[in-house]
């Protein structure tokens, strides 16, 4: 029975430090991995012609960036984190520099089921996205017409969870981020 304890207790020691030793030699790559798919989703957000730079913000609210092309500012990029049904998912909001519409929405990471909720990375249901008016609340349609309810878009067929993640967690995102914008338009920030 001793015998049994001590092996038992050698293998979850060495088991333990080789994960902890996995993960601090990979974290920098995995870091890096990040940094790579947040740029690439940052710059998919803007008008295809224009290379945009950007900037954090310092806000209490959520992470938004500044996105700035020839000097001039283009729009502010929002980062939104919302729990869907299989769990966490980030995603980034594009708005325009007048704050009036959504120029994009691009998700980050998710763990939503394949086929199903996996679909919020879908362009078909991205772009359904823009247009839309920031200051409004977004709503979904369950397979209905989107023109019949204003500031609207269509929820993926048996993902409702994962659809109402999405727009419950842009809404509640831009609620806090947009008074943060508004007043930085409002001192004329170019």
């Amino acid at each position: 029975m001793k015998k049994m304890i001590i092996v038992l207790t050698t293998v979850a020691i060495i088991s333990g430090t080789t994960l902890a030793l996995a993960y601090s030699a990979f974290l920098p790559l995995i870091q890096h991995n990040q940094q790579v798919a947040l740029e690439r989703s940052l710059g998919a957000l803007f008008e295809q012609g224009e290379s945009p730079e950007f900037s954090e913000i310092e806000t209490e609210g959520p992470t938004i960036y500044r996105a700035r092309a020839e000097g001039q500012v283009i729009g502010y990029a929002v980062r939104v984190v919302t729990t869907g049904y299989g769990g966490e998912i980030r995603l980034l909001v594009g708005i325009g520099p007048n704050l009036e519409r959504i120029t994009g929405m691009e998700v980050v990471e998710h763990v939503e089921t394949p086929g199903l909720g996996g679909k919020i990375d879908e362009p078909s249901f991205q772009e359904q996205f823009e247009g839309l008016e920031p200051q409004q609340d977004i709503s979904y349609v369950k397979g209905g017409d989107t023109q019949a309810k204003e500031n609207s878009i269509e929820a993926i067929s048996g993902a409702t969870i994962s659809t109402d993640a999405v727009v419950s967690g842009i809404n509640k995102t831009l609620d806090s981020a947009l008074p943060a914008l508004s007043d930085r338009a409002g001192e004329g920030e170019e």
